[in-house]
C-alpha cells in the first residue's frame, strides 16, 4: 500500500480488480509499473487469447482446427477518490470544460444517426438492440469525425501532459478506464478515449465504454509481463517472501526465516 494512501482509493482499486477478473480479464494485479512509460498504474488486468489454427491430427489422421494460445488484451485503471486529483488546475477550465460538454452531447446525437442510417458500424455483439454496441471510430462521417477531432483537442488542452494523457497517447494499454466515486466528475470531463466506471456501492457501474487501441504483439506481451512481475510481489509480500531471502537462494547462503527478515 502505497504511503498516504486513502480508504476511498484502496476501495475503488479492489473494486477494479472485482471487475476486470469479472469481465473476462482473470490475469489482474494493483500497482504495476511500466517502466518504459515511467508509469505506476493502480491496476491492471489482462485476457488471454487464442486463435484456430489447421493442424494434422496424427492420432485421426486428418487435418483438424485446433485452439491455441495466443497474446491477448490488456486494459488498465486509475482510480480517483477526490476530485483534486482528477482535474489539474487550469486557468481556462471552466471555459474548456463547458465547451466539451457542448460537444459531447452533439457526439452522442451524431452516433444515435449513426445507429440507426449505418447499420455496418454495429457489432452484433448483444440479442438486444438497445445494448449492441457500434464501431463509430470506423464511421467516415465528415462531422462526426469533425466533432470527434475537436474533443480530442480540448481534451489535450485541458488533461494535456497529464498522467492520463499521456498513457493514452503512449499506448499503454488496448483499454483505458477511469474509475472514480459518484458524483465525482460529469461525463464530458473524461479524458478522450478513456472508459468511465462509477462505483456503486459495492460494485462498479459502466458508464463510459472506452475506445480500443490496436497495439503491436510485443507490446501486449510485456504488459503481460508487468502484471506478473506486480502480481509475484503482492504474492511474496504475503508470503513472507523477502528480497534478502531471493539473494541468499541464489547465492548458495541459508536463507533467513521470515521473521529474520523482517526489517
Amino acid at each position: 500500500m502505497p504511503a498516504g494512501e486513502s480508504p476511498a482509493h484502496l476501495e475503488l482499486k479492489r473494486l477494479a480488480l472485482i471487475w476486470a477478473q469479472a469481465n473476462g480479464y482473470p490475469v489482474a494485479a494493483q500497482e504495476v509499473s511500466l517502466p518504459n512509460l515511467r508509469f505506476r498504474l493502480d491496476a491492471a488486468a489482462y485476457r488471454p487469447g487464442s486463435v484456430r489454427v489447421l493442424k494434422f491430427d496424427t492420432r485421426r489422421g486428418v487435418h483438424r482446427h485446433f485452439t491455441t494460445p495466443a497474446v491477448g488484451l490488456c486494459t488498465l485503471f486509475e482510480c480517483k477518490a477526490s476530485r483534486a486529483d482528477l482535474v489539474r488546475d487550469c486557468r481556462n477550465s471552466a471555459l474548456l470544460t463547458e465547451r466539451l460538454k457542448e460537444l459531447t452531447l452533439l457526439r452522442a446525437e451524431l452516433e444515435c444517426h449513426l445507429k440507426l442510417n449505418c447499420p455496418s458500424l454495429m457489432k452484433g455483439d448483444s440479442l438486444w438492440p438497445e445494448y449492441e454496441t457500434a464501431a463509430f471510430e470506423k464511421s467516415d462521417h465528415p462531422p462526426y469525425q469533425k466533432v470527434v477531432k475537436a474533443l480530442a483537442t480540448l481534451s489535450r488542452q485541458l488533461h494535456g501532459q497529464t498522467k492520463m494523457e499521456n498513457l493514452f497517447k503512449w499506448n499503454a494499454a488496448n483499454l483505458h478506464y477511469l474509475v472514480v466515486e459518484p458524483g465525482l466528475v460529469d461525463d464530458h470531463e473524461i479524458p478522450a478515449g478513456w472508459g468511465l466506471l462509477v462505483r456503486d456501492g459495492q460494485r462498479l457501474d459502466l458508464r463510459i465504454r472506452p475506445d480500443f487501441k490496436d497495439l503491436p504483439e510485443e507490446t501486449r506481451l510485456a504488459f503481460l509481463h508487468r502484471v506478473a512481475a506486480a502480481g509475484t510481489k503482492a504474492t511474496n509480500r504475503e508470503a513472507g517472501v523477502s528480497y534478502v531471502a531471493i539473494e541468499a537462494e541464489r547465492r548458495g547462503l541459508v536463507p533467513p526465516s521470515a521473521e529474520e527478515a523482517e526489517p
